[in-house]
């Protein structure tokens, strides 16, 4: 059995263990204190016997599902064997040994009522443990777990040894007591904070001197953002936000070499913009992060992005400040970088092809035009070389198909890749922000561009009616991590670096609520790492949560080292998918001096925690999140 199906059957565990262990103390208590029918007395024993055995079964059950867990990782299991699984074994032994031969004899007592009881409170500790704790368990994690369990458990003793009930004011002056006790201790779910470059009084290297270059000779480009209307041809008009009107926003083309300057100009009437560089490895200061690298753009205002197109490949754009609203609602384009031997005109058949959800519906926007719900067609000549450059705009994966020609992935998240070898209806799965390259020459027949099963673009040869397109892809996944030819890789690391994916509940813009963690915490409360350029940095990502998070570090590429212990081929991403359950080992070079937000880039995910920092020494950043800008990145 893998991880995933592993972590969902602890749940469900968990919460059987708890009614389990609540029935058999409540029938155990009950037989103690049944008046003087013996009959039902020991009808009520033996059920609470068997109310107990069951639920000791089941606590052994998820002991195995653990003992299993723990084999892929300790990140996996060390709040249950820390915590959970003692606080409801121990006292779970206990009942085997005391109460279960007394309830069998029926004999029930207040002697026998108690393990199974505490056994209760810890399985409900247990709950607890799967909504506050991840990984690492930390110091006021415990406390806040064993104060509750332990204050539980001497009530209970309290109430069955005196022989009288507790008072109700005093059971409610012990729980305010014990919830301020844990609030005080949980404080430790905002502990940390923004990295200490943050603030005009620190020393360093200001992040907005990291720029890119001036020249006469630069590729410029105008973006403004402004209103718009999506108007799908099924026939949903929805509202949107455009650059130039456009939605997607113009597909920005240069060559390799070129020095591109973006002058971003803002008509939208309450809303600050900026341009993030997806997937580009631009000069920190152009990263277009608002609070980290610039201030947000508010409306009437400009800012103006330059950098050196050095590496060519397919990328994209959109804004960040906002960015779970803006992305969705159209602030994006495509940026595409010929190499520099390339023609100064674009091959007939090399198309970008942008995916978004617009009303709920997948759409396909081609070469930049207005997206369709429908079917998007182009069409070529036999033999016409054919590259769909195809890039998922969503928050979500997508499923990619490529039905009627083999054809290969050439390029991923804008690199090449080394010994790509030709496919025949295998699909693959792209990454919410990812980028595939799709290449194949045009053969007599159609070809279908599908997305999640759904047709999306037809190319047609000209020769075959549209009747005749192909059914959509429906071959098995393709693991891109293993595609390809072996990349080399850096051979040894400087430092490692853990980021456990995890939905716990979290310090969320002041206010604790269930979020999307890491390493426990949640935004800005996430520790920043601080290395030093040139360093060779080993990031192990662990996936504890039910969800998919497509993790992207800004400014730089990473190299996939395994997936799930399996070695990969060293590709290089920008954006990766670890999936619940999933364990990826990468490698990022510090190459880039800045200061970098690195996220999930499911960006409803982003803006309830999953995002943080990546810090180079000495670099420093007079921006902040909130305040006066209104700077929210996600």
């Amino acid at each position: 059995m893998s991880t995933a199906p592993l972590i969902a059957l602890d749940q469900i565990l968990f919460v059987l263990v708890a009614g389990l262990w609540g029935a058999a103390g409540g029938f155990a208590l009950a037989a103690a204190r049944q008046p003087g029918d013996a009959g039902t007395a020991r009808r009520t024993s033996l059920a609470a016997a068997a109310l107990c055995a069951a639920a000791i079964v089941m606590t052994g059950l998820r002991v195995l599902v653990t003992i299993l867990l723990a084999q892929v990782g300790w990140w996996f299991v060390a709040e249950k064997v820390t915590l959970a699984l003692p606080l409801v074994v121990l006292p779970g032994l206990a009942t085997g040994v005391v109460s279960l031969p007394r309830l069998l004899r029926g004999a029930p007592s207040a002697l026998a009522a108690f393990p199974p009881l505490v056994a209760a409170y810890g399985a409900v500790a247990g709950i607890a443990c799967g909504v506050i704790v991840s990984y690492p368990v930390t110091v006021s994690d415990a406390v806040a777990v064993l104060t509750l369990f332990t204050g539980a458990s001497a009530i209970t003793w309290r109430i069955l040894w005196r022989g009288r009930a507790v008072n109700r004011w005093q059971v409610a002056g012990v729980t305010v007591l014990l919830v301020a006790f844990v609030w005080a201790v949980t404080a430790g779910w905002s502990g940390g904070h923004l990295h200490d470059g943050h603030g005009t009084s620190a020393a360093g290297t200001p992040v907005d001197r990291l720029i890119g270059p001036r020249a006469e000779d630069a590729r410029r480009f105008t973006l403004t953002a402004k209103a718009a209307t999506v108007r799908l041809p099924s026939g949903q008009s929805l509202d949107a936000w455009s650059f130039n009107g456009q939605v997607p926003g113009p597909v920005l083309r240069v060559r390799q070499g070129d020095l591109v300057e973006v002058t971003l100009r803002n008509e939208l009437a309450d809303q600050g913009v900026t341009i993030h560089w997806h997937g580009y490895d631009v000069p920190s200061g152009e990263d277009g992060v608002p609070g980290v690298t610039q201030d947000a753009v508010r409306p009437g205002g400009s800012h103006t992005y330059r950098f050196r197109a050095d590496d060519a490949g397919t990328y994209w754009y959109h804004s960040h400040q906002n960015s779970s609203v803006a992305v969705a609602r159209g602030l994006f384009g495509l940026l595409v970088v010929d190499s520099a031997g390339a023609s100064a005109t674009p091959p007939a058949g090399d198309h970008t092809v942008a995916l978004h959800t617009f009303g709920g519906r997948v759409t396909t926007s081609l070469d930049g035009a207005a997206p369709t719900d429908l079917l998007a067609t182009s069409s070529h000549r036999p033999g016409t070389p054919v590259r769909l450059r195809v890039v998922n705009t969503d928050t979500l994966p997508r499923t990619v198909g490529l039905a009627g020609v083999p054809f290969t992935v050439a390029a991923v998240d804008g690199g090449d890749v080394p010994g790509a070898t030709e496919l025949t209806g295998r699909r693959i799965r792209l990454a919410a922000g990812g980028r595939y390259d799709l290449a194949f020459t045009m053969p007599d027949g159609p070809v279908l561009l599908s997305a999640d099963g759904r047709p999306g673009l037809l190319v047609d040869s000209g020769g075959a009616p549209a009747t005749a397109q192909p059914p959509p892809a429906s071959g098995p996944l393709l693991d891109i991590t293993t595609y390809g030819s072996p990349a080399p890789v850096p051979g040894r690391a400087d430092r490692r670096i853990t980021w456990v994916l995890d939905r716990t509940l979290a310090m969320v813009d002041g206010v604790p609520k269930l979020g999307y963690t890491v390493n426990g915490k949640a935004w800005p409360h996430i520790p920043t790492p601080v290395v030093r350029e040139g360093e060779t940095i080993r990031i192990t990502v662990v996936n504890r949560s039910g969800d998919t998070h497509p993790m992207h570090p800004h400014g730089h590429h990473v190299q996939v080292l395994s997936r799930n212990g399996v070695p990969a081929n060293g590709l290089r991403m920008d954006t990766f998918d670890v999936e619940p359950g999933e364990v990826w080992e990468v490698v990022l070079v510090a190459d880039n001096p800045g200061l970098w937000m690195s996220h999930c880039h499911d960006l409803a995910h982003a803006v309830q925690g999953m995002e943080f920092h990546l810090a180079y020494e000495n670099i420093t950043t007079p921006f902040d999140v909130g305040g006066p800008a209104e700077n929210h990145p996600a």
